[in-house]
C-alpha cells in the first residue's frame, strides 16, 4: 500500500524548458533511505540540509543526473532538474517506487493563491540558467513574506524596505530577460566574427563585403550564469544603399535600447571620420580594438581604454568577457536578498 504521507507534484508547466521544478511533500528522509536517491555535493543527507538553502548534488546511482534541491519547509522539498520530459519522468518514477504518490499541482492551489508567489513561480519557468533559477526559487518563499510584512512596519521603515527592493528592480527583471548587448562599428570591422567567437559557434554570416549584415541578428548565451543576448548590427557608414540604410536605422534603434554598447574599431585599417563619430556618439561604451593580431596602424589615435581583441587568435576575448559581466552586473546580491521579478511588482512598489 502506498505511503500517502508523500506526494510529488510538478510545479513548472510540462514541455521543453531549461529547468523543471518538482515539489515533494512529506518527510525528506525518503531521499536518504538506501539506495540513496540524492547525494549532496556537501556530503550531508537531505535531512541534515538547512532550510531555504540550495544544495547541488546527483540524483540516482545509474547514470546520475545533476539536480539542485532546496528544503523550503520541514516536510516540503523542491527539486530542480533539467526541463526535459525524461529527467522529470525519471525522478517521479524513482519517488513512486518509494511509495510516493504523484499528484497534479492543482492540489497546491491554496498555497499558490497569493499573486506574488504565483508570479515568482511563473518567472522560474522562464529561467534559462541555473544561476538565475536559483535566485528565482529563493523569491518564491522570500518575496511574499517580505512584502507581507510591509503593512506591519512603521511608515519610515516600510519606505526604506521599498527603496531597497526597488534597488534590485532592473536586476530582478533580467533574471527572465537577458541583458542586451549591441555591437556597432563601421562595415567590415569584424562584428559578426566577434559575436561568433563570444558565443562559441557560427551564428552570424561572415563575409569580406561591406553591408553583408543588413538587419539586426541576435543570439543568446550566458557568461558566469548570467543570460546575455548579443546583437550584430549593420555596419554604420555614410551613403549606404536603401536596403542597408534600413538596417542602419534598426541598428541605431537597438543601440538606444541596449543595456551595453560595444564599439568596434579595426586597428589594421587607418582610422576614419566615421570611426571617431561612433566613438563620440555613445557615452558609456566598451571599445574593442579588433583584429589586434594584425599590424596596429591606429597608434596613439586608439582610445586609451580600448580592449585589444582578435577573433582569429582569441587574444583578449577572456578579458572582454570579464569586462562585459562587470559592466552589466557590477554588484551581485547576497543570497536570500528579496527583489521584485516582474514589471507589475515594480509598478506596485513604485506607486506605494
Amino acid at each position: 500500500m502506498k505511503d500517502v504521507r508523500h506526494t510529488v507534484s510538478r510545479l513548472t508547466p510540462a514541455g521543453a524548458g531549461a529547468v523543471a521544478v518538482l515539489q515533494l511533500e512529506g518527510p525528506p528522509s525518503i531521499l536518504d533511505d538506501a539506495p540513496i536517491l540524492f547525494r549532496a555535493a556537501n556530503g550531508r543527507p537531505v535531512m541534515k540540509q538547512r532550510l531555504n538553502r540550495l544544495c547541488y548534488g546527483q540524483w540516482g546511482t545509474d547514470s546520475p543526473e545533476s539536480v539542485v534541491l532546496c528544503r523550503v519547509g520541514p516536510e516540503t522539498t523542491e527539486i530542480q532538474c533539467h526541463g526535459g520530459r525524461a529527467a522529470v519522468a525519471r525522478i517521479i518514477s524513482d519517488l513512486e517506487s518509494r511509495g510516493c504518490v504523484a499528484v497534479d499541482a492543482s492540489h497546491l492551489s491554496g498555497s499558490m493563491e497569493d499573486l506574488i508567489e504565483t508570479e515568482c513561480r511563473d518567472a522560474l519557468t522562464r529561467a534559462t540558467t541555473l544561476r538565475t533559477a536559483d535566485l528565482l526559487l529563493q523569491q518564491q518563499t522570500l518575496l511574499p513574506r517580505y512584502l507581507g510584512e510591509l503593512n506591519e512596519l512603521p511608515p519610515d521603515d516600510a519606505k526604506r524596505r521599498v527603496e531597497e527592493l526597488l534597488r534590485w528592480a532592473d536586476f530582478g527583471l533580467h533574471l527572465t530577460h537577458p541583458w542586451q548587448v549591441v555591437l556597432c562599428g563601421r562595415p567590415n570591422v569584424g562584428k559578426s566574427s566577434l559575436i561568433n567567437t563570444l558565443v562559441g559557434y557560427a551564428r552570424s554570416i561572415v563575409f569580406d563585403q561591406p553591408g553583408t549584415t543588413r538587419d539586426v541578428v541576435s543570439v543568446e548565451t550566458a557568461f558566469d550564469g548570467w543570460p546575455i543576448a548579443f546583437s550584430d548590427t549593420a555596419g554604420i557608414r555614410e551613403q549606404p544603399d536603401e536596403l542597408e540604410a534600413e538596417g542602419i536605422r534598426r541598428a541605431r534603434h537597438r543601440l538606444k535600447e541596449a543595456d551595453l554598447r560595444i564599439v568596434l574599431i579595426d586597428v589594421s585599417q587607418s582610422p576614419t571620420e566615421e570611426d571617431f563619430k561612433l566613438l563620440d556618439e555613445w557615452g558609456d561604451v566598451l571599445v574593442v580594438a579588433h583584429k589586434c593580431d594584425l599590424e596596429d596602424v591606429w597608434g596613439r589615435a586608439k582610445p586609451q581604454a580600448a580592449i585589444m581583441v582578435s577573433s582569429k587568435s582569441g587574444a583578449g576575448v577572456n578579458e572582454l568577457v570579464e569586462r562585459i559581466v562587470q559592466k552589466l552586473i557590477p554588484i551581485v546580491p547576497e543570497p536570500m536578498t528579496p527583489m521584485p521579478v516582474t514589471k507589475r511588482q515594480i509598478d506596485a512598489l513604485t506607486l506605494r
